[in-house]
């Protein structure tokens, strides 16, 4: 089990630091990180959300949550804009690019 994980672990690290060059695939970083940080991203603007509707006790709470949420999809908005040129067509860097302003937009604006 130990060394499973310790090669999970290897994995993600070295897609990590490729990515943090610019030298990995962008479906890699779109799909491989993007999908799980869709999970918590979503499961952070719930957690916003439902400490908001907990009271004045639980005041900033709500907002600190959106700005983790806000600072968790930059970091991958960053990695995939840096690695948006490693496609076989390039006609998927501008689309990509584009997807990905227009999700920072949404992630700012809900």
């Amino acid at each position: 089990m130990t060394g499973k994980l310790m090669s999970a672990l290897s994995v993600l690290r070295h897609l990590s630091s490729r990515a943090h060059r610019g030298d990995e695939k962008l479906w890699k970083v779109w799909w491989c990180a993007g999908i799980p940080l869709g999970w918590v991203t979503s499961a952070l603007a719930i957690a916003a959300e439902d400490v908001r509707a907990l009271g004045e006790w639980a005041w900033g709470w709500g907002d600190a949550f959106d700005v983790v949420r806000l600072l968790v999809y930059l970091t991958w908005a960053r990695l995939a804009w840096r690695c948006s040129h490693n496609v076989e067509r390039a006609a998927w860097t501008p689309l990509a690019c584009g997807a990905l302003a227009a999700g920072l937009v949404a992630s700012v604006m809900f």
